[in-house]
């Protein structure tokens, strides 16, 4: 008998998931399960459909009472899958005919963390279809993890969290400490950093430019951006990684030995910097373990200013050696 509960509302602090039957949908369910086992957190699943879709994987024209059977297969399949893994835990579910991506960020809203798969069945029958996943983590209100059909991380696989010295970073770094404190694991603090152009304008001779002396200033940015975390997680081991480079690609080639890749989705204008939605965007389909998407504190954030520059850091103009 299902001791899952039926809702409509979506529990406070809850790990929902959405489903679709798909295997990355697979994969989410039991990342979720592990989330809200380790931080004792009831666990809500979401199957979200819409009669909008002419084509099913099943066939064409499906009528209404067919699309609730198979939603209802999909949920109740998801549902026995999380109960095998933890009998204790508490389970609810959900399912809305409202389409995937609006019902779960209207359940973020209230959740502690969304968890959906990276790709997933056809639109009209899942919810896990790419376009899904970066509309979700796009429009959360609370972190969005998207989980990649890859092979299991290692034991004691570090998480790995992308800073780019801007405050609006703090959400990012700190969302990364409390998991890699709650897994036991280390943390691996990554910045990649590109010079184009400062503050709208070519560096002047870039040839010239001091590369170890802005190196060290880099360095010195990571380090003030973790200042108190380390404090409050003394049990977290954290280890710096500041390199010349494309961020995605610094964080892709870290995602390879991870079990948790944490990124922001805002950060410094006018330069290559690690939170960018571009380079949030290019991790989420890159990366080869599960991937956070943790939006930066709404107190730091410009209403319709993608620029977000309050209280932001603002690079320094490269230093440049003397020529003779």
């Amino acid at each position: 008998m299902e001791k899952a509960e039926n809702v409509e509302a979506t529990p406070r602090r809850a790990i929902v998931v959405g489903v679709d039957g798909s295997p990355t949908s697979d994969l989410a369910v039991d990342w979720a399960v592990a989330e809200a086992t380790r931080g004792k957190l009831p666990l809500h699943i979401i199957h979200a459909f819409s009669y909008g879709y002419p084509k099913t994987k099943t066939g064409f024209g499906h009528s209404v009472d067919d699309l609730r059977q198979i939603a209802r297969g999909v949920r109740k399949d998801a549902v026995a899958r999380a109960s095998s893994t933890n009998p204790d835990l508490t389970i609810t579910w959900q399912e809305s005919a409202f389409g995937p991506a609006p019902t779960l960020v209207a359940a973020s809203e209230t959740a502690s963390t969304v968890v959906v798969g990276a790709r997933g069945l056809s639109a009209a029958r899942g919810v896990l279809v790419g376009s899904v996943s970066l509309q979700v983590a796009t429009h959360a209100h609370c972190p969005v993890v998207v989980v990649h059909d890859m092979p299991t991380p290692p034991p004691g696989a570090p998480v790995v969290v992308g800073v780019d010295g801007s405050a609006l970073s703090t959400n990012a770094i700190a969302y990364a400490f409390e998991q890699a404190s709650s897994r036991g694991v280390g943390l691996t603090v990554v910045h990649g950093w590109w010079l184009e152009y400062v503050e709208g304008a070519a560096a002047a001779a870039i040839w010239t430019v001091d590369w170890q002396q802005f190196a060290e200033e880099e360095q010195t940015l990571v380090a003030e951006s973790l200042a108190g975390w380390q404090d409050k997680y003394p049990d977290v081991e954290v280890r710096r990684h500041s390199v010349r480079g494309l961020p995605v690609d610094a964080l892709v080639r870290k995602s390879e030995s991870a079990c948790l890749v944490v990124v922001g989705t805002r950060g410094r204008g006018g330069f290559k910097g690690l939170l960018l939605g571009s380079v949030s965007q290019g991790v989420m389909h890159r990366a080869q373990c599960p991937v956070a998407i943790v939006h930066a504190p709404k107190e730091l954030l410009h209403e319709g200013d993608d620029r977000t520059i309050a209280h932001e850091h603002h690079l320094p103009v490269p230093p440049v050696r003397d020529q003779t």
